[in-house]
């Protein structure tokens, strides 16, 4: 997606768009969940744009098709079933607390690490935020080259991202 760097260059990010999709089982719990998220550079140096284009070119509909719908209709709900159980049984991770969900406020705390300011933190996760003052603006849409730059900053310390599968490795330039 294009914005306006610092310079008033344009730029370009890859994104991910996260909307409603009844058909496909895919629902929000509010309107400020659906938005657009820059991918971050490490997913993208694994190989993330590759699998993409390989689930475009294979006809998938969603870019992790082998995902079903539970008996509500719901994509997610079944995920979040199998990663349970591959926590408790693979992983063998005892704490009750410990599920799915916590990915989203491990992100929080990482991205309060990063210094990532709070109102651009909560447009990566979907949030709207108490101050009146977030209602104030000309769309719905968090501005793209804030998140960018706060993209780049996230990081999870500790954290050594495997390398790519030989498949979606970068090409480099000859």
């Amino acid at each position: 997606m294009p914005y306006l760097d610092h310079d008033g260059e344009e730029q370009e990010a890859w994104c991910i768009r996260i909307i409603a999709d009844k058909k496909d089982g895919l629902k929000l719990k509010n309107a400020w969940s659906a938005r657009r998220m820059p991918i971050h550079a490490d997913l993208v140096a694994l190989g993330f744009l590759k699998y993409v284009d390989a689930a475009r070119e294979a006809g998938q509909a969603r870019i992790f098709s082998e995902l079903r719908p539970d008996k509500y209709g719901t994509i997610t709900a079944n995920w979040s079933k199998w990663f349970g159980r591959y926590l408790r049984g693979t992983i063998k991770v005892t704490d009750d607390r410990m599920r799915f969900h916590s990915f989203r406020h491990a992100f929080k705390d990482y991205a309060r690490e990063a210094e990532i300011p709070e109102d651009v933190n909560d447009a990566f996760t979907g949030h709207r935020g108490q101050a009146v003052a977030r209602r104030y603006g000309s769309s719905l849409a968090y501005p793209l080259r804030p998140m960018v730059l706060a993209m780049s900053k996230y990081r999870v310390t500790g954290l050594t991202l495997p390398a790519p599968p030989p498949a979606y490795r970068r090409r480099e330039a000859a």
